[in-house]
Formats: structure tokens, sequence, C-alpha cells
């Protein structure tokens, strides 16, 4: 089952075209890629270990293991896929709306809303005095042709670190429909533990 579901998501990864090669520009908005940088660093430093539960269309699976640079580099790639929102092509397409009240918890909230189609239409920032202190992340990824139709709801956690806030686990789920294909439901929780005490 997990090496399954590794195919279907590498597989979905590389449909949605997310080679970074070379890819240089101003971040307008707000900076994935340093983001995940700073995460896997920190994951690494305290010795994190993974608890996954995954499921693909009904049939469920869990697994603990703690990850190399290299395995956690890749559990958090399709966050990466966020930083879309920075290329030229999107500049000025996204409203921004900073300080709301979430009406569930203490914390602010930023939001990015896309006034023109995107392959990311909105994503929430969740943080407290500032956006230093991000205690979660909600967005949407969707990308539709003619050959396949893909919706990720993507969540990210926080936790209050030494330095700055620390991933604390992460929620990935939706759909997948390929051409002369069924749908694809699946979904992933993951959870971090320190291995430091």
């Amino acid at each position: 089952m997990s090496r399954i579901f590794l195919l279907f998501c590498a597989g979905a990864f590389m449909l949605s075209g997310c080679d970074r090669t070379n890819q240089r520009y101003d971040k307008a908005y707000f900076d994935f890629d340093s983001l995940i940088n700073v995460q896997v660093a920190g994951l690494l430093r305290a010795q994190a270990a993974i608890s996954k539960k995954s499921m693909l269309n009904g049939k469920q699976d869990e697994s603990s293991f703690v990850p190399d640079s290299l395995k956690l580099a890749y559990e958090l790639e399709v966050f990466r896929q966020l930083d879309i929102i920075n290329k030229p092509l999107y500049r000025n397409v996204y409203e921004i709306k900073d300080g709301e009240q979430d009406t569930k918890s203490n914390l602010l909230i930023r939001s990015y809303t896309a006034k023109a189609p995107s392959l990311v239409q909105i994503v929430r920032f969740y943080y407290h005095s500032s956006m230093q202190d991000i205690r979660k992340i909600e967005s949407v990824f969707h990308e539709e042709n003619t050959l396949y139709d893909t919706k990720r709801n993507l969540l990210m956690e926080f936790e209050d670190s030494i330095h700055s806030s620390l991933l604390k686990g992460y929620q990935l789920s939706g759909t997948q429909k390929m051409i002369m294909n069924d749908t694809v439901n699946f979904s992933v929780n993951v959870s971090f533990s320190s291995g430091k005490h």
C-alpha cells in the first residue's frame, strides 16, 4: 500500500509540473521555499520522527520512521507548489487581507485571494501577534487540463519553538481524475514528534 501511494503521489507531483530547477523570481507574496527549507532544517535538528496515516480509495496504511534530509524534503515537497503564487504571471492577482480575527481561536488571519483564475485560489495564514509566529497555513491547489483534474486540500500546523514556529504536522487530502480512469480519493495525515528530550 505504501509503495502504491508513494507512486501515486510521485505521479501527481510530476503531472503538476513541479520541476523547480533554476526557477528564480521575486517573492511578491510569501516565500514558501524558504519556509520549507527552515522547517526541514528545524525538524532535522529536533531529530523528529514521522507518524503517517494514509488512505487511497479507502485502503489505509500507517507507518512511523525517522527521516533523513532527503526523505524529509520529499515529505514537504507538495507545499512548495504553493510558491506558484509568486510567479510573475500572478503579480498583482492576489488580494491581501490582514489582521482578521479567527472566530475559532485567538489567532489573526492573513489571506491571499486570487482575483483571476489561478492554480491556488486562496492561502490563509493563521498567526499570533506577527507573521513570524505562524500557527497554521490552509490552501487549496486545483489543476485541471485535458489529461487530468487534481485537487489538493493542504494544511500545515505549527507549534512554538525556541527560535521560530516548528511544523508539528500536516494534512493533505483530495481527488485526482485521470483521463479514461476513475476518480482517486486520497488523504495523508502526518505528525512530527521530537527525538530530543
